[in-house]
């Protein structure tokens, strides 16, 4: 137990066993606070937090780990912390292209192909007929399965949009 509290206090106050007992307690409180507090760094570091952190971090970003989950604990935890990273680096372009190709990337480590009947049109461009299919083409899952993968897609295009996913390698 750390006197560090108890030292700080006058000595008119040290002379009272009962404040004395009260600034103890709290000093306990605050040790286990300070303790807490001095592995923060650790725990906000995507390479070193453990997993619940890894959640609670995902959940500031708006993504639910839960659907990365495989047999091989490692193999999820690592594309957990690549999902969180990429995130970070296209947070203004989530649900576009761009950013759901990064995405699908950085968690399975296999390229990814995007494409869908969006644009931007001028005044005077022909404008393709309305369709909510959004074409998904990877070299392989990174194993993960088609329902994760379409899981984390549901997650991040818009609702109402349909997925059509092809994967060229069974890896």
């Amino acid at each position: 137990m750390s006197a560090w509290l108890v030292n700080q206090l006058p000595q008119a106050m040290a002379r009272d066993q009962v404040v004395v007992g009260f600034v103890q307690a709290c000093g306990e409180v605050a040790d286990g606070l300070r303790d807490r507090v001095s592995t923060v760094e650790h725990e906000l570091d995507v390479d070193l937090a453990g997993p619940e952190m890894l959640s609670y971090l995902a959940s500031w970003l708006g993504v639910q780990l839960e659907t990365i989950a495989s047999a091989d604990e490692a193999v999820a935890r690592d594309a957990q912390r690549r999902l969180i990273r990429a995130i970070g680096q296209v947070i203004g372009w989530r649900g576009t292209r761009r950013g759901v190709e990064t995405l699908l990337e950085a968690l399975t480590g296999a390229r990814a192909d995007v494409s869908d009947s969006g644009g931007i049109f001028g005044r005077d461009d022909p404008v393709p007929p309305a369709d909510n299919v959004v074409r998904v083409v990877l070299t392989h899952s990174g194993g993960l399965s088609e329902r994760q993968l379409l899981a984390f897609l549901a997650e991040e295009l818009p609702v109402g949009t349909r997925v059509e996913l092809q994967i060229r390698s069974g890896t």
